[in-house]
């Protein structure tokens, strides 16, 4: 009887040491998992409003409309839309712990140049690191756009940019 009670101990012992050693792989799979999920999949997964603090101290919020590589569509309250620069994103609230799918080939591709070409010929206000320009988008090169104002074009680089709010 205590050779049996022994081995039911040890076995015990083995199944409990294995329940642990599992709990603790699958825990460190899903921090990897965790580790490897972008800001913006993130963010397009939000199903109410989102707010983001700007590196100016400024923020933005609204519904989130749409997302690419480096940037985000908000609708502010009404139909007023707001295209935020990710790497001006300092914090942001409201974004849930859940991820959306990455974006595939096609949704990859829709890059924050696109965004504003769609704007060329609309009057949008700009909100730079330095301050805010509003005029009308006249060109779009590969990594800065023009904003007419006041009959002077003033050329924005994209870096220099941290949201683009239009029409205005």
């Amino acid at each position: 009887m205590r050779w049996d009670d022994l081995f039911d101990d040890l076995e015990a012992q083995v199944d409990h040491d294995h329940r642990l050693d599992v709990a603790a792989e699958v825990a460190d799979r899903v921090r990897r998992e965790q580790a490897t999920v972008p800001l913006a999949d993130r963010v397009r997964a939000a199903q109410g409003a989102v707010s983001f603090a700007l590196r100016d101290g400024s923020t933005a919020a609204g519904r989130v409309r749409s997302a690419g590589p480096g940037w985000f569509l908000l609708e502010e309250e009404g139909t007023r839309q707001v295209l935020v620069r990710e790497d001006a994103v300092v914090s942001a609230r409201g974004v849930p712990a859940r991820s959306a799918a990455p974006l595939g080939v096609v949704g990859s591709r829709r890059t924050f140049l696109m965004a504003v070409r769609a704007l060329t010929g609309e009057r949008v206000r700009v909100r730079t690191s330095t301050g805010v320009v509003t005029g009308a988008i006249t060109r779009v090169g590969a990594d800065h756009f023009d904003v007419e104002v006041d009959q002077e074009v003033l050329v924005l680089p994209f870096g220099a940019v941290l949201t683009v709010r239009g029409p205005a």
